[in-house]
Protein backbone atom coordinates (compact mmCIF):
# COMPACT_ATOMS: atom_id res chain seq x y z
CA UNK A 1 0.00 0.00 0.00
CA UNK A 2 1.30 3.45 -0.86
CA UNK A 3 2.32 5.64 2.08
CA UNK A 4 0.43 8.58 0.59
CA UNK A 5 -2.78 6.59 1.05
CA UNK A 6 -1.91 5.51 4.58
CA UNK A 7 -1.11 9.03 5.75
CA UNK A 8 -3.82 10.80 3.75
CA UNK A 9 -5.62 13.37 5.91
CA UNK A 10 -3.11 13.11 8.75
CA UNK A 11 -2.35 16.85 8.55
CA UNK A 12 -5.98 17.66 9.25
CA UNK A 13 -6.14 15.74 12.50
CA UNK A 14 -5.94 18.16 15.41
CA UNK A 15 -4.62 16.98 18.77
CA UNK A 16 -7.10 17.27 21.60
CA UNK A 17 -6.52 20.36 23.75
CA UNK A 18 -4.81 19.86 27.06
CA UNK A 19 -4.66 21.99 30.14
CA UNK A 20 -2.42 22.36 33.11
CA UNK A 21 -3.97 21.70 36.50
CA UNK A 22 -2.82 21.03 40.03
CA UNK A 23 -3.95 17.75 41.58
CA UNK A 24 -3.29 17.73 45.30
CA UNK A 25 -0.52 20.27 44.70
CA UNK A 26 1.11 18.37 41.81
CA UNK A 27 1.20 20.19 38.43
CA UNK A 28 -0.18 17.87 35.75
CA UNK A 29 -1.07 18.22 32.06
CA UNK A 30 -4.47 16.62 31.40
CA UNK A 31 -6.79 16.04 28.48
CA UNK A 32 -10.53 16.24 29.12
CA UNK A 33 -12.26 12.91 28.54
CA UNK A 34 -15.76 13.66 29.80
CA UNK A 35 -17.77 15.62 32.30
CA UNK A 36 -15.82 15.88 35.51
CA UNK A 37 -12.85 13.74 34.50
CA UNK A 38 -9.65 13.91 32.50
CA UNK A 39 -6.72 11.74 31.44
CA UNK A 40 -3.20 12.50 32.65
CA UNK A 41 -0.96 13.32 29.69
CA UNK A 42 2.18 14.30 31.60
CA UNK A 43 3.37 15.13 35.09
CA UNK A 44 5.01 18.55 35.22
CA UNK A 45 6.39 18.25 38.73
CA UNK A 46 10.07 18.62 39.55
CA UNK A 47 9.69 16.52 42.71
CA UNK A 48 10.82 12.93 42.00
CA UNK A 49 8.46 11.61 44.69
CA UNK A 50 5.47 12.77 42.64
CA UNK A 51 6.47 10.29 39.94
CA UNK A 52 6.13 7.43 42.42
CA UNK A 53 2.48 8.19 43.17
CA UNK A 54 0.24 5.32 42.10
CA UNK A 55 -2.67 7.63 41.22
CA UNK A 56 -0.78 10.00 38.88
CA UNK A 57 0.78 8.48 35.80
CA UNK A 58 0.30 9.08 32.06
CA UNK A 59 -3.00 7.55 31.01
CA UNK A 60 -4.59 7.62 34.47
CA UNK A 61 -8.13 8.99 34.61
CA UNK A 62 -8.58 11.58 37.35
CA UNK A 63 -11.65 13.30 38.76
CA UNK A 64 -11.47 17.02 38.10
CA UNK A 65 -13.02 18.02 41.42
CA UNK A 66 -9.53 17.32 42.85
CA UNK A 67 -7.96 19.88 40.47
CA UNK A 68 -7.32 23.58 40.27
CA UNK A 69 -6.75 24.85 36.75
CA UNK A 70 -3.59 26.80 36.00
CA UNK A 71 -3.47 27.06 32.18
CA UNK A 72 -4.50 25.84 28.73
CA UNK A 73 -2.38 24.24 26.03
CA UNK A 74 -3.26 23.32 22.46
Amino acid sequence: MQLELVFEGLEEIQPAPTREVNIDGVPVLIQDTGPGEGRVVRLLSTDPLDYLRSDLYPGAVVKLFRCTQTGWHS
